[in-house]
């Protein structure tokens, strides 16, 4: 499917519908006049809201996401939702990942390929439609004021779909405002990445030149300033550079001085910012956590599990399963949550007051035993089930505020900027570790004496804690870091089959017996 398919496809009727803007007056719904609509200024404000709603559901779905985490061994389900039993299930031992992604058009599981490649491209799409209504016809959305914030949050939006695409694919188109759809060529995915790079400088700039707050409907609820919007978008860039490598190898060429310098102007640096947008359990889907901050759906994996408590969560998964716990991170402490009435129907203990702000502990084993025990796990995340006691308002309905990045992350990508370099400063290092660790997690601080191994333990440790349920991020740690995904898991996902076939290219895929991944530079 083509990119202009996609813009195409999405249709402005729908989309007007979708973010709630004034309608048309348009003779013909299926062609509508998009000259006309983009020259109205509240339906080039809906584009930006468009864009950003398509943009969430994309990196929070769980049809891209879910698989991921699942070979990742972070979250686990046997539940083949969203493909997460086909792409996370294992060998008779459990120790090798032989299935590749399947891109295949006959094959059902294409669908874990084709959710980021499709739904990126429709983010883009319109944000590039509103970058070419503002810079190149010269529209204006009430006021310059208004103009240039609508032009930044775009280009934002651009951005992260660029991110997006870098992150989890070999290769990709780099599309903006001025892109001749007729002429698209695919280019290696560290071109990928230095577009977003580019496009998260721009906003930057932008956000520093001009005062404004954004509108509750382009992150159906919440608001930035500019001031804030300009800290995102260098978390974002240094979530690209750090998340980008495909393994531990192509971790040490990553240029972790550019991640120092994003995130020292990133989201925990000056006046903290958390990036939520506000799920509604309809249009914006909070599938991620609904899934996995969900007792029923989800688990953490033993692997997690285990190092949050050693003495009682063996890991694999053990016959009868693992006892309450009793950690001394505070993030799980003794596993109690909710109340009374939650016992029958999800196996907790009612909290006391060692309950932990995270993780909490459930008796029962939620998956068939025949998909695998090693996908069990006594140990659930509930840090965003808002409502305490897994009620349909919060997480637990696919609805509340859901986190895109956070501040907590932003400290994490600095410390890891930090102590990937020969000469980063520890002491620093070790006080944005101590952020969580001891703020959170109540253990024992990190002095910045350690050598950097043990730093970087202590970083990875809370690096596993604090992104998950921040989209697909617990993958990319895993991927990057050394002995992290389970031997034959893909590393990155390959051109979509549909893709392929418009152009009559070759299908391929990654992972199982063959490569996991492509090449760390572009082949002559």
């Amino acid at each position: 499917m083509r990119i202009a398919t996609f813009v195409r496809g999405f249709g402005l009727v729908a989309l007007m519908a979708a973010t709630g803007c004034k309608s048309l007056d348009i003779t013909n719904p299926n062609d509508p006049d998009g000259e006309r609509a983009l020259s109205d200024p509240e339906a080039l404000e809906s584009f930006v809201g468009g864009a950003s709603q398509v943009w969430f559901n994309t990196f929070v779905g769980t049809e891209g996401g879910g698989p991921l985490v699942n070979q990742a061994q972070t979250y686990t389900s046997a539940w083949n939702n969203s493909n997460m039993l086909f792409y996370g299930a294992l060998d008779l031992d459990g120790t090798r990942n032989t299935r590749s992604w399947q891109n295949d058009p006959n094959a059902a599981a294409r669908s874990s390929i084709e959710w980021y490649w499709e739904g990126y491209y429709r983010s883009l799409g319109l944000s590039n439609l509103v970058l070419r209504a503002i810079r190149v016809e010269g529209k204006q959305v009430n006021n310059p004021e208004d103009t240039k914030r609508a032009e930044t949050y775009a280009e934002l939006l651009r951005g992260l779909s660029l991110t997006g695409l870098a992150i989890n694919y070999d290769k990709a188109y780099v599309l903006n405002e001025n892109s001749d759809l007729g002429t698209l060529e695919f280019v290696h995915r560290t071109v990928v990445r230095d577009s977003a790079l580019a496009t998260y400088d721009r906003v930057i700039a932008l956000a520093n030149a001009n005062n404004f707050t954004t509108p509750p409907g382009w992150a159906n609820g919440p608001v930035y300033s500019n001031e804030e919007i300009a800290q995102i978008a260098n978390t974002a860039a240094a979530y690209t550079i750090a998340n980008f490598p495909r393994d531990s190898v192509e971790a040490i060429s990553t240029d972790w001085a550019r991640v120092v310098s994003y995130a020292s102007n990133g989201m925990s640096s000056g006046t903290p910012v958390d990036f939520i947008i506000n799920a509604d359990g309809n249009a914006w889907w909070s599938d991620m956590l609904y899934w996995f901050n969900g007792i029923d759906g989800g688990r953490v994996h033993t692997r997690v599990a285990n190092m949050l408590d050693p003495a009682t969560q063996t890991t694999p998964y053990p016959d009868g399963g693992n006892p309450q716990p009793n950690s001394p991170d505070r993030r799980l402490g003794d596993g109690s949550f909710g109340n009374a009435s939650m016992v029958a129907g999800f196996g907790t203990v009612p909290r006391t007051v060692n309950g932990g702000s995270d993780f909490c502990w459930s008796s029962q084993e939620i998956f068939d035993p025949a998909r695998g025990t090693y996908l069990q796990s006594n140990i659930c995340h509930m840090r965003y089930d808002q409502t305490g006691v897994q009620g349909p308002t919060g997480a637990y309905g696919g609805r509340g505020p859901t986190y895109m990045f956070s501040r907590h992350q932003n400290d994490l990508l600095w410390a890891e900027g930090l102590l990937r370099q020969p000469a980063g400063n520890l002491s620093t290092a070790a006080t944005l570790i101590n952020n969580t660790r001891v703020t959170r997690g109540g253990l024992p601080a990190a002095s910045g004496a350690e050598t950097r191994t043990a730093l970087l333990q202590k970083w990875s440790y809370e690096m596993e804690l604090e992104v998950l349920g921040l989209g697909a991020a617990s993958y990319y740690h895993r991927r990057r870091a050394g002995g992290g995904l389970i031997v034959g898991t893909p590393r990155e996902m390959p051109v979509p089959a549909k893709e392929l076939g418009v152009f009559g290219l070759p299908l391929y895929t990654w992972g199982g017996t063959g490569p996991a991944n492509s090449p760390a530079t572009p082949t002559p």
